[in-house]
């Protein structure tokens, strides 16, 4: 690996700790949504986004990785965070 790959693939891994950790947090926050339906949908909306960010930055990291560019099968935490907001696996 060349030196530009490997600063590539830290920030992509330091991009990826900090995406897990917002989803983290926004996924805490979900309580007292659930009376209003407007609020709860803004909400779910942004738990995807967030979903979805991390799941670009991993099919990015594993693409950096992968010397043949092949991808990496889905990681436990990513069914794990679809499951708690209600999507299947």
């Amino acid at each position: 690996m060349n030196s530009s790959r490997d600063q590539q693939i830290e920030l992509l891994q330091a991009a990826l700790k900090a995406a897990r950790e917002n989803e983290n947090r926004w996924m805490e926050i979900s309580a007292d949504f659930s009376t209003d339906a407007e609020r709860m949908e803004q909400w779910s909306s942004t738990a995807k986004l967030r979903r979805l960010e991390v799941e670009r930055i991993e099919a990015l990291l594993a693409g950096a990785a992968e010397p043949c560019g092949l991808a990496q099968p889905v990681r436990s935490e990513t069914v794990e965070a679809k499951n708690r907001m209600g999507e299947t696996a």
